[in-house]
């Protein structure tokens, strides 16, 4: 049973966050007057979640989910780690500083890897202005430029 513990936890941890999540989405209108209100798309996602959560429980009971695979060393995990160091330093400059000079950082950081520096800066600057302009004149959500900073 020791083998099939992880799944089991990881399964019942899932779960709370969603019923977490889904408990958030009910303070929300589910319908609104064109149609789905804002605790729609929570409400049947955080449901999915949970559904799917309960399934993987009962399949790691059952023994269908075990992996062989341990948790990642070396340069995996420096990957891994990487990545989320990413993540929340774009966090971070979101907060001080905004949505454009956020991205821009972070798709570089992440780019920078695999491409020249002429390529990584292109496609930082191109991908980050694309969103923005996305987000702003499509969707119509204003994302910030600047931060407590600005």
């Amino acid at each position: 049973m020791s083998k099939y513990r992880s799944g089991i936890w990881a399964g019942a941890v899932i779960f709370l966050l969603a019923l977490f999540l889904f408990v958030l989405s009910l303070r929300y209108s589910y319908s609104g007057v064109l149609g789905p209100g804002p605790g729609f798309l929570p409400t049947w996602l955080s449901g999915i979640l949970m559904a799917l959560s309960v399934w993987y429980i009962f399949e790691s009971v059952e023994g269908k989910n075990v992996s062989s695979e341990s948790w990642p060393t070396g340069r995996s995990l420096g990957h891994i780690l990487f990545i989320i160091i990413g993540l929340i330093l774009f966090v971070l400059l979101f907060y001080l500083f905004g949505f454009l000079l956020a991205g821009v950082t972070f798709l570089a950081i992440l780019f920078y890897r695999e491409y020249r520096w002429y390529t990584t800066l292109l496609m930082s600057v191109g991908i980050t202005a694309l969103f923005y302009w996305l987000f702003n004149t499509v969707l119509k959500v204003h994302l910030p430029l600047g931060g407590i900073l600005f």
